[in-house]
């Protein structure tokens, strides 16, 4: 059992325990971020790389619902959206810019977005970025979240995904966000208390 799970994996099986037909529930609730230090340091699971059933350090799932406990913003990726949109190799060095000379960017009828996230993959997915301007098909120039310049591909020859993620702002204290989540992004997430339900 999780740390957190309301009902423990003994209980899958057991014929006593039943939803009401039609009606899905919460059975497990795991906590991804929690500023305060109640009980332990203060803990931070969210990832620019790594999806809610990817995270070692948790028993998380992928689909989950979130409760945000304290105001802010939180950047997730939306489980009908967890596939990469664009994928490979950086093989240009250029300050604050995602080069690939083999990519196409903008290509018709869909392909990278601004405020999509650039994720360094080579750097263990610390290095992430917003799209903040399409400036070719092999180029794109990368933003912080204050819209500032932002290297996160210094060296070249880094690999790289590229993920449309959702950017919920100025979410209340207290609140439950009926959406599914593969991941909660590191970038971009202001609050301090998020827990996964699923």
């Amino acid at each position: 059992m999780a740390y957190g799970d309301i009902i423990g994996n003994s209980h899958k099986n057991d014929v006593n325990y039943r939803e009401k037909n039609g009606v899905e529930t919460i059975n497990r609730a795991v906590v991804i971020k929690d500023g305060s230090t109640k009980g332990s340091a203060a803990l931070d699971f969210t990832s620019n790389h790594l999806n809610l059933g990817d995270l070692t350090d948790v028993d998380a799932s992928n689909r989950a619902a979130l409760y945000i406990g304290t105001a802010g913003d939180v950047c997730v990726l939306l489980s009908g959206e967890s596939d990469p949109v664009a994928k490979g190799t950086a093989d240009g060095n250029t300050a604050n810019k995602l080069v690939d000379s083999t990519a196409d960017f903008n290509i018709t009828g869909g392909g990278v977005q601004l405020r999509d996230i650039a994720v360094n993959t080579t750097d263990n997915g610390d290095f992430a970025a917003f799209v903040g301007a399409i400036d070719s098909a092999t180029t794109l120039s990368l933003k912080d979240i204050a819209n500032s310049n932002s290297d996160k591909f210094p060296d070249g020859n880094e690999t790289y995904e590229i993920y449309r993620a959702v950017l919920f702002q100025n979410v209340a204290a207290g609140t439950l966000l009926p959406v599914q989540v593969d991941r909660v992004f590191k970038i971009g997430t202001t609050t301090t208390d998020v827990i996964a339900l699923y």
